[in-house]
């Protein structure tokens, strides 16, 4: 990917299945290279009712990442860490268009790391 401000950034890649009836998360740690931008009113004008009391960011990735589902809790978003903060990945928009391939993705404040 190529961006303008190229920085390796760690995420917990979520994923989980159901054991004896109950669903267990499991975090696996990663990284990608891209970057974490803060929001514009244009990008909360995109999201679903309802998910604009949250802090959010722009986050983007040179890899595909785990999107959570609203309502569904056996698909949960990957969580980035930044700044000593943990966003879950809410929102994506695929950018594969032979110029600059990219992922951009909306990231929903989880709390600190």
């Amino acid at each position: 990917m190529s961006t303008l401000f190229p920085k390796t950034i760690t995420y917990q890649q979520v994923a989980g299945s159901f054991i004896n009836g109950v669903y267990t998360k499991v975090n696996t740690p990663s990284t990608f290279i891209g970057s974490v931008q803060p929001v514009t009113g244009k990008d909360i004008e995109s999201l679903n009712v309802g998910r604009e009391d949250r802090g959010k960011v722009k986050i983007y990735s040179n890899t595909p990442l785990n999107v959570s589902i609203e309502g569904i809790q056996t698909k949960p978003g990957d969580v980035v860490e930044w700044q000593g903060q943990k966003w879950e990945v809410i929102q994506e928009m695929i950018f594969q268009n032979d110029l600059i391939e990219h992922y951009k993705y909306i990231g929903e404040f989880r709390g600190t790391v």
